[in-house]
């Protein structure tokens, strides 16, 4: 059976990949081949794996090379179109403190976009002078995920990971920023903070006991790629 893929606008808009066309990535639902490995993730297992799902049904970019906003917007995607817009919350209502049930519609999230004139490295002042730096990608989460796994604190190493240096390995630049002002290194996670890209994960409500208004996360986790329990039976129950 032929494979339908169809096209998906990102939220980094391809603007920090090189030689990427945003109208060249392509994707499709998931298939039983996809839930298969879905139903295998795990915390020690998420990053590779995924990527695994990735490679199946997105075509024009390398999983890998994809920012982690791209990624977040693609699960999204994922769950939104193979399995269900709707996902239900539990909350307390901010106006009559009273516990409610709210169903959000995940096709209507924001998705918040790279700016049109973003560039990698992007320039950044610190103290000690100019650094370049780049936004994460999923083979960063890779190997992060896997230092962690060795027992060994991955919290500088991450931020070592963005910076672009070609003369020096990843090991340098933590030392680098083991001796680098608090301040300084505030400036590179706001960096990241600030080019966040993808869902914004909150949503709108009413409140149906008081008609109180306000905003909840969303929280969204890689299980709503695989509905089950009552999720499945509310989604999917009718149609037996």
């Amino acid at each position: 059976m032929e494979e339908k893929f169809q096209p998906i606008s990102l939220p980094s808009k391809c603007v920090v990949y090189d030689g990427v066309e945003p109208d060249s990535i392509k994707i499709r639902t998931l298939k039983g081949k996809d839930e298969k490995l879905i139903a295998e993730l795990n915390y020690d297992n998420f990053d590779k794996k995924f990527c695994t799902i990735m490679n199946n049904v997105i075509t024009g970019i390398e999983p890998e090379k994809l920012t982690i906003g791209d990624r977040l917007y693609i699960m999204l995607w994922e769950t939104v179109n193979s399995y269900s817009k709707d996902y239900p919350v539990e909350f307390i209502c901010d106006s009559c403190l009273q516990k409610i049930e709210y169903m959000i519609d995940l096709s209507k999230l924001d998705v918040v976009c790279l700016p049109d004139d973003f560039v990698e490295p992007y320039e950044v002042k610190l103290s000690s002078g100019m650094i370049k730096l780049r936004l994460f990608r999923i083979s960063d989460e890779i190997n992060i995920s896997e230092l962690e796994k060795a027992g060994k604190d991955s919290w500088l190493y991450r931020f070592a990971l963005s910076i672009v240096d070609n003369e020096k390995n990843v090991w340098d630049r933590v030392i680098k920023l083991d001796n680098m002002d608090v301040k300084d290194i505030a400036i590179i996670r706001a960096f990241h903070t600030k080019f966040y890209h993808g869902p914004k994960l909150e949503s709108k409500y009413e409140c149906p006991k008081c008609g109180g208004e306000g905003v909840v996360p969303v929280p969204f986790r890689p299980e709503m790629l695989l509905p089950y329990g009552d999720a499945l039976v509310r989604d999917f129950g009718k149609a037996i």
